[in-house]
């Protein structure tokens, strides 16, 4: 099931694109959600984008979810995300490494995301390292859920 605070989050963080948003909401309403924004969000078009993020902002409120956070803690939550996926497997390593290391500039480079890109750019310099690093990779991910109480 679609989670739409998971999806108002990600736009938050810039992780969604614009054009993926009507094509989730009309998702979200096949699942059985329904909200006044949420059939308004479906039904939008390539050039009414723009309403897209109040949209969200009006079917997170409208179903009753727990409040959308600033934009730094939006992205934090998605670089959690993603941390949590590379942990479980459901995405690769490296996918996870480049996706988290993604956002370490907009936090002003911490030292955890840091981390990520440092290790992401010798998998692809070290083909012969790349088991050693995608383990180290798993490390870092559940180093980081650890600090962050997941």
């Amino acid at each position: 099931m679609i989670d739409m605070r998971d999806v108002a989050v990600r736009v938050l963080a810039g992780d969604l694109a614009s054009e993926e948003r009507p094509m989730i909401a009309a998702q979200a309403l096949a699942e059985g959600l329904d909200s006044p924004s949420l059939r308004e969000l479906a039904g939008l078009s390539r050039g009414e984008y723009r309403e897209a993020r109040e949209l969200l902002d009006q079917v997170v409120d409208e179903l009753g979810l727990p409040e959308l956070p600033d934009d730094d803690q939006a992205v934090w939550e998605v670089v959690v995300s993603y941390a949590r996926r590379l942990v479980s497997g459901a995405i690769a390593p490296v996918e996870g490494a480049h996706a988290i290391a993604a956002y370490a500039g907009s936090l002003g480079f911490p030292e955890p995301l840091a981390t990520f890109a440092f290790l992401a750019d010798l998998w692809e310099d070290n083909a012969a390292e790349r088991v050693q690093l995608e383990q180290d990779m798993v490390r870092e991910a559940e180093a980081m859920l650890r600090a962050v109480g997941d």
